[in-house]
């Protein structure tokens, strides 16, 4: 059972950012499934997201910047902050094999949210300025 299943509701209506979704939730149900197996989390895991994050936000910006996405400066700040938060649970991990719970949990609600909610935002924005013109 995914930790996270795909929906509509996780759209964005942007082909590249999209896909970028669905990998980013396909890559978090496989770790969740090898974790639930009673696996621990492997500290390459983080490295993946670290790296995903890095691409994925840089990917998100651009179109933001070039689309003159009025919301860019705190959706920038949101992936900053997400940054920082994967960093400290890496920091943690070495320190305490334990806390892949913690690091599932905050990858799950983090990634559903800031789709479903700041990603979305994005969307539609994209969506009303297409319809102007």
């Amino acid at each position: 059972m995914p930790i996270i299943e795909w929906k509509d509701c996780y759209v964005v209506g942007i082909q590249e950012i999209d896909q970028h979704h669905q990998s980013l939730v396909q890559y978090l149900n496989k770790t969740y499934d090898h974790f639930r197996d009673g696996h621990q989390l492997d500290p390459s895991v983080l490295e993946i997201l670290i790296d995903y994050s890095m691409q994925h936000f840089g990917c998100e910006e651009r179109w933001m910047e070039n689309s003159s996405y009025p919301k860019l400066g705190p959706h920038k700040e949101e992936h900053r902050q997400f940054r920082t938060k994967i960093t400290q649970l890496k920091k943690k991990q070495e320190l305490d094999t334990k806390c892949s719970v913690e690091l599932l949990w905050f990858l799950c609600n983090w990634v559903t949210h800031h789709i479903r909610e700041t990603d979305a935002d994005f969307g539609r924005y994209l969506n009303s300025q297409s319809r102007r013109r």
